[in-house]
């Protein structure tokens, strides 16, 4: 405020009562602001743009996850309602088996956790609706789970890792243990092993299977993972049999799977030689007689002698394999036209079972078997050859869902004795493991009784039971992946029970 503005002020005021004047010498605002807008006024105070994002991303990450956690609980109510209050199923007749059944507690059972695992299997197995429910996993979402393998064009699918392919790298020194009934011999041996192999997984004793299937053609294949040594201690173990038997007729007839026959070239490296192994089991067998199946069944791999969807071979396998094993044994054989052919249509096995395929579901085939026109009596036993039952020598598959067909044959756990009206006083036991069972039928007009026990489930001392039957023959028949896998195993025991 300049001078000349203080001596207006004073001289204005120069009238006004001494305090007025005491308050109006007080020096006043430098700015007097009478009116205001500031109503009126915005004011903005700019947010950085980063700060902004993360907002707005904040806000879109919340609305997200609650959006999931309605999702999930309404999926997670929806399930605990179908898998707890609707109907739970007993039978899978597409499987042929009794369903799981809700376990019995007991505090040893729940300690081990038995209990509430077998809860768990109860609800995983019995869920309402499984058949429409695994129709739809085979359409729609196991045909992701088999590998797309080779150009694509054949629709092949590998399940499992296959094999790695049959190159032959350098040669190296292996030690081996051969075992015999009594004593192991480590001794060395010069082999050609192929590069970056691994052996092949050995088989439970309750089954023939790999976890190797390839899907081809509309085909499965098992794929054949090799012997690795296994095939001498086979022929080992037959070989005490035959020692121990004396004059008795031994046979051996191994028997290929369709991994021989029907492994297109292209993927021939995914599995490994069934004929080499024979031959090398041949080669090993001491007093026992081979029996070549494989290449009588080679002559007729153009027919239907092998299941599509099934890891066994079909009855017109088993025949013509029965025909080579009655020529070598010097018996007499019925032609299969003495036959009365029955043709089930619709047929899915163990393939589609094991892997789910859509391509096998999707593709049924006939199940052709062959019952004999001669009447014959049938026995059945259990494991330990005790309570006898009588019995029919082929089942009614009437009753049976259209993947039990092979079933018509009976199951593995019994012994059966079949008496004929084949009166050359030829007695035959058959070891063998469900490969054989389809080649009882077949037998019925070659030898006067037969016995047929499975190596897995015998619970007798072998040689004490061929001698209790007054047997004059002896054939071991199953499928390779028995007779080089984890079953071989069963023969040697079933001399020491």
């Amino acid at each position: 405020m300049n001078k000349d503005n203080k001596n207006v002020l004073t001289v204005k005021d120069k009238n006004r009562p001494a305090d007025e004047n005491k308050n109006a010498a007080r020096p006043g605002p430098a700015i007097s602001i009478e009116a205001s807008d500031r109503d009126k006024t915005a004011i903005d105070i700019p947010i950085k743009a980063k700060k902004l994002r993360r907002q707005r991303r904040k806000t879109a990450l919340n609305s997200i996850a609650l959006a999931n956690i309605l999702l999930m609980g309404a999926v997670f109510a929806g399930g605990f309602v179908y898998v707890t209050l609707l109907p739970h199923e007993t039978r899978a007749d597409d499987e042929n088996r009794m369903l799981a059944t809700f376990p019995k507690f007991t505090p040893k059972n729940y300690i081990s956790g038995e209990f509430t695992g077998g809860i768990a299997d109860y609800f995983d197995d019995t869920v309402h609706d499984r058949a429409h429910i695994k129709q739809f996993i085979a359409d729609n979402i196991s045909p992701l789970k088999g590998r797309k393998y080779g150009d694509g064009e054949d629709g092949a699918e590998l399940y499992g890792n296959g094999f790695v392919p049959k190159s032959t790298a350098a040669v190296t020194t292996a030690a081996k243990t051969t075992k015999t009934a009594d004593s192991a011999v480590t001794t060395t041996e010069t082999a050609a092993v192929p590069e970056t192999t691994a052996p092949p997984e050995e088989v439970p004793e309750q089954g023939e299977l790999t976890n190797n299937i390839l899907i081809v053609n509309k085909r499965g294949i098992t794929l054949y993972g090799g012997a690795w040594g296994t095939e001498k201690e086979y022929a080992s173990f037959v070989n005490q049999y035959k020692e121990a038997l004396g004059s008795k007729n031994v046979y051996s007839m191994v028997l290929p799977t369709s991994s021989s026959f029907y492994l297109p070239e292209n993927y021939a490296n995914l599995a490994y030689s069934e004929k080499a192994d024979f031959d090398s089991i041949e080669e090993s067998l001491s007093g026992v007689i081979p029996v070549d199946a494989y290449n009588i069944l080679n002559a007729h791999k153009d027919e239907p002698i092998y299941s599509r969807t099934d890891h066994h071979w079909q009855p017109l396998g088993a025949y013509y394999a029965a025909e080579e094993f009655a020529l070598m044994a010097g018996v007499p054989f019925a032609d299969i036209s003495e036959y009365e052919k029955v043709t089930l249509p619709g047929y899915v096995g163990t393939l589609y079972m094991y892997t789910q395929s859509a391509t096998l579901l999707n593709n049924p085939e006939d199940f052709v078997y062959y019952k004999p026109k001669t009447p014959v009596t049938v026995t059945q036993y259990n494991t330990r050859f005790e309570n006898p039952v009588a019995a029919n020598l082929l089942l009614d598959p009437s009753s049976m869902p259209n993947s039990g067909y092979y079933m018509v044959f009976g199951s593995d756990e019994r012994i059966v004795h079949v008496n004929t009206e084949c009166k050359n006083g030829r007695n035959l036991v058959i070891f063998k493991d469900s490969y054989g069972n389809a080649l009882l039928p077949m037998l019925t007009s070659s030898f006067e009784n037969i016995y047929l026990c499975d190596i897995r489930y015998f619970d007798l001392n072998a040689i004490d039971f061929i001698d209790s039957v007054e047997a004059t023959d002896v054939l071991f028949a199953m499928c390779s992946f028995s007779a080089v896998g984890g079953n071989r195993s069963c023969i040697r025991n079933n001399l020491t029970k």
